[in-house]
């Protein structure tokens, strides 16, 4: 059993269509894998095995007639609980909706359903996604499987906890500011936030805006890909849309399109405080991309002025959330009311200076990008902080992510070596708007020379 759980997703999805393995089988090795780990881990909120073991039921009777349901067939896979589920609870980890079961899916999680994938469960998220700890009055904390006294970060914790804990194939998480890649570097597994538009998300408390996006999550960059396909295309619903070339698990292997181009790698970027051991992590990457033909200097895009502005972006999109989905404020945690002030009482003027500095870094950002093919540096700045520590508690400038999110640009964390303190280290790789299929290529490369 615990031999099922340790395969990679496209290994189980190979065994699945050979009939090697059953959706039954595949299913009672992670259910077995989650009731061993999950009370010292705590990334559900919901489990439902009994729907789980309906739908893997209905997969092997089409199985055993010859027909697969798709690429994902009897995965079983995971939702982060801030993505609507028809008939299974979501509660976005807000008291408001402890007991709010949708009637509907979300748009990427009706496409996984239908390609396959066998949903255990929702993942533990703070309040609305507005954490950097994975925390709620709902469902409480969720600790890092190769550490349970340490962090998994946010907001897509319980997703990261667990691939990392092998309880589930593949998990979606959602990236506003890192949510997907801290968590994934801190446990040591991939995230990906695509381009906006790549994969749509609807329902979107603000469809106009490209700010927040859904992303795959796995334990390999081929497994991310694998789910990335399904969950990507353009709907016509979605004023946000995407017609460039998509990533594509068969071409994963080919080298990027230039080969032997330029990369930009930093150790400090945007002035961060980087601590020694992640930057000792993250250092041979140079070497490696030397040898793999790349030329290598010391640079990031200048995303500094964006800093300036005191969160007023985490504050827009708190307030998009709450205006959409009408929480009661005086059951909101500290998280969430802390992200709503960052925007309330804030000027028009204010927001038209923002938007100029935007429009200024993007036009910076274009530029550094005509130079360098991506931009590489660690995930995170410092090593996993305690899981008992609450907002406010967080220590400062303790992630470097969180700035590419303005300029939508597609960015990955692949894991990367270890800190001192023996937890896992995440490498940072960012992309031009719209390179997604390109960056995931080289990704893949940078994750084949690491092994």
């Amino acid at each position: 059993m615990t031999d099922i759980t340790a395969l990679t997703a496209e290994q189980m999805a190979a065994k699945l269509r050979t009939r090697d393995l059953s959706a039954r089988e595949v299913l009672a090795a992670h259910k077995a894998q989650t009731e061993a780990r999950e009370g010292a881990v705590n990334a559900f909120v919901t489990l439902d095995w009994g729907a789980a073991a309906a739908r893997a039921a209905e997969l092997d009777a089409m199985a055993a007639c010859g027909e697969f349901a798709g690429p994902l067939h009897g995965l079983p896979v995971a939702i982060k609980d801030c993505f609507e589920t028809r008939s299974l609870r979501t509660t976005w980890g807000s008291r408001s909706f402890a007991s709010h079961v949708p009637d509907y899916d979300a748009l990427h999680v009706a496409r996984l359903r239908a390609a396959g994938a066998v949903i255990t469960g929702k993942t533990n998220t703070p309040e609305f996604t507005f954490s950097g700890q994975t925390s709620n009055l709902v469902a409480g904390t969720t600790r890092n499987p190769l550490n349970p006294e340490k962090s998994v970060a946010g907001s897509s914790g319980g997703a990261a906890a667990a691939l990392a804990a092998n309880m589930v194939a593949l998990a979606d998480g959602s990236d506003l500011g890192g949510s997907t890649r801290t968590p994934a570097a801190w446990c040591g597994v991939a995230g990906f936030r695509p381009t906006s538009g790549l994969i749509p998300y609807e329902p979107n408390p603000a469809p106009f805006d490209g700010l927040s996006v859904p992303g795959p999550m796995a334990r390999t960059v081929r497994d991310l890909v694998l789910m990335l396909e399904v969950m990507q295309g353009n709907a016509p619903s979605q004023p946000l849309g995407f017609w460039q070339d998509v990533p594509r698990l068969a071409d994963l292997e080919a080298p990027p399109a230039r080969r032997c181009g330029r990369i930009a790698l930093s150790l400090s970027p945007f002035g961060a405080s980087v601590e020694t051991s992640v930057q000792a992590a993250v250092a041979p990457v140079e070497s490696l991309c030397q040898a793999l033909g790349w030329q290598v200097a010391e640079d990031a895009p200048a995303l500094e002025p964006l800093l300036a502005h005191g969160g007023i972006t985490r504050g827009q999109c708190a307030l998009q959330i709450r205006a959409a989905l009408e929480p009661d404020m005086e059951l909101a945690g500290e998280s969430f009311r802390t992200a709503c002030a960052q925007a309330e009482g804030r000027s028009l003027a204010e927001l038209i200076a923002y938007q100029k500095t935007r429009t200024r870094v993007w036009a910076d950002v274009a530029a550094f990008f005509d130079r360098y093919d991506f931009a590489l540096w660690p995930t995170a700045t410092g090593m996993p902080f305690s899981a008992d520590l609450r907002d406010g508690e967080l220590p400062e400038d303790w992630r470097t992510v969180t700035l590419t999110p303005p300029m939508e640009l597609p960015s990955i964390s692949i894991p990367c070596g270890r800190s001192a303190d023996g937890m896992p280290v995440g490498l940072h790789i960012t992309g031009p708007k719209g390179s997604d299929a390109r960056l995931l290529q080289f990704a893949r490369s940078i994750e084949r020379a690491l092994r």
